[in-house]
C-alpha cells in the first residue's frame, strides 16, 4: 500500500485502511523502519510513513508472496 503511492501516509489511514488499530500498525511499522526500507516523520502529533528503497520492498513482497504459495 505504502509502495502504491508517491504520497507519504499518516499510520492513521494506513491502520483505517487496514482495519487495524494504530498500535499493532506501529509495531509493524517499527520493524520495516529499523530494516531501513520506510522512514517515519513526525508531523505535529502524526507519524507519517514514507517508503525509503520502494525496488527493494517489491522485491521482498515478491518473495513472500512466493513462499506463502508453495507453503
Amino acid at each position: 500500500m505504502l509502495m502504491d503511492t508517491k504520497k507519504p501516509l499518516h499510520i492513521t489511514a494506513v491502520a483505517s485502511i487496514l482495519k487495524m488499530d494504530y498500535g499493532g500498525v506501529y509495531r509493524h511499522v517499527e520493524v520495516l523502519r529499523d530494516a531501513g526500507l520506510i522512514q517515519v516523520y513526525e508531523v505535529g502529533r502524526s507519524r507519517v510513513l514514507s517508503p525509503l528503497n520502494i525496488e527493494t520492498a517489491k522485491d521482498l513482497i515478491g518473495k513472500a508472496k512466493n513462499f506463502s504459495k508453495k507453503h
